[in-house]
């Protein structure tokens, strides 16, 4: 019985073991099989290294045609060295991918590399580059008195002239920095007159012409109102300063001075002189004259002068002057502008005391003296005698009577 159950037992256990066989035998093909996997692993390294040599290679020549659209700046070499670097990588990603180079496929790569990196070059030369220069800036330094403006280009130099009517009055050519040259031009170089009557119409219509190396050309015309810088017309206007005395019951009025007042700069020569003191001018028909010039009030009785006043300087619009009464003074020249005077009244205005220049009764001419510093023809700064304005207006006085008198003369 023990021998039957033994047999019994061993037949039992005989499929088990041919089931681990089975198992040992498939761990075996597992482990023939993981060495053939591990010898494929490296191509898959080589291929990433191929496409990232790539990459590199159009992001050089990307970069090189970005340097290339900088001109002049960077330089040819430069370029040309990026560019090198780029087919390059190009060239050893070919070799890792292929084994063997592609060279219809590696010359279209450096066709179109040497397009976009040289392209910029070659447009340049063949495409005119008018739009590349630029003429800016136009303006006027009253402190110098200097016309200055801007030339900007990718070129070296450039000349500028100054043109009035076709004729050029000035010339100079200077190297651009950075792309960029700022001229100041003297007005003593150039100036021959207002480029604007009192009407602003156009007398005189200056312009600005630049040009380049390369052939680039561009003007502008000079913004007129910069350009008119001659004092040409004026006029006084006065008005009576009365004094009032009580003696007892007895009340009288009397002529104590006068204020005077001037206007400058561009308006209609129909202006004129009005009974009363006036004048016809108004602000309003005034154009201002932004410039550099000096003004002096003159009183004559006939040929004899009666009274000067202190010299006025003008800068832009700005008038200064020094009192014989309260010191340093100062106006502006865009409107009526009271003058020096002698005396002050209770408001603390100056006038022209009868004193200082009435000598009995008469025709009084108000003379306005103005000194351009720049006038039509000038060749010379040092030179201003032909700058000379003067104005006149006259009127007959008399302060002795009781009926006083201001009418034109």
């Amino acid at each position: 019985m023990s021998g039957l159950l033994d047999k019994a037992n061993a037949t039992k256990n005989e499929p088990e073991q041919k089931q681990v066989t089975v198992v040992a035998e498939s761990v075996t093909i597992v482990q023939q099989k993981a060495p053939s996997m591990a010898s494929a692993a490296p191509k898959p390294d080589r291929t990433d290294m191929s496409r990232n040599l790539s990459i590199g290679g159009w992001v050089g020549i990307f970069i090189g045609g970005i340097l290339a659209l900088q001109g002049g700046s960077m330089g040819l070499l430069v370029v040309s060295a990026v560019l090198i670097i780029g087919i390059g990588l190009l060239v050893q990603s070919e070799r890792m991918s292929e084994g063997e180079i592609n060279t219809v496929k590696l010359g279209i790569s450096i066709f179109v590399a040497v397009i976009v990196a040289a392209g910029p070059y070659v447009a340049l030369i063949v495409v005119p580059a008018d739009t590349s220069m630029a003429l800016t800036e136009i303006d006027l330094n009253e402190d110098t008195n200097e016309l200055t403006f801007y030339v900007r280009g990718s070129f070296d130099s450039a000349t500028a002239k100054i043109y009035l009517d076709g004729e050029s009055l000035w010339s100079d050519t200077m190297s651009l920095s950075n792309d960029r040259a700022k001229f100041r031009v003297p007005l003593t170089a150039f100036f021959a007159g207002n480029a604007q009557d009192y009407r602003l119409a156009s007398l005189n219509a200056y312009s600005i012409e630049i040009t380049s190396p390369d052939g680039q050309e561009t003007s502008a015309e000079v913004t007129p109102a910069l350009l008119n810088r001659e004092v040409l017309n004026s006029g006084a206007r006065i008005s009576e300063v009365l004094k009032t005395e009580t003696s007892g019951t007895s009340t009288t009025t009397t002529v104590d001075g006068l204020i005077v007042e001037s206007i400058m700069g561009l308006f209609s020569p129909d202006e004129r002189p009005q009974d009363g003191g006036g004048h016809t001018m108004t602000n309003l028909a005034l154009t201002p004259l932004a410039s550099d010039y000096t003004m002096q009030l003159r009183v004559k009785k006939g040929s004899t002068t009666e009274y000067s006043s202190p010299l006025i300087t003008v800068d832009g619009l700005d008038a200064t002057w020094t009192s014989s009464v309260t010191g340093s003074k100062s106006g502006k020249t865009n409107g009526w502008l009271g003058l020096p005077g002698t005396a002050t009244d209770s408001l603390n205005t100056e006038y022209l005391s009868k004193d200082s220049f009435y000598d009995g009764s008469g025709c009084y001419t108000f003379e306005l003296v103005i000194t351009n510093e720049f006038y039509a023809g000038m060749t010379d700064s040092e030179s201003s005698a032909n700058g000379i304005v003067v104005s006149s207006d006259s009127w007959d006085l008399n302060f002795d009577s009781s009926e006083r008198t201001m009418e034109v003369c």
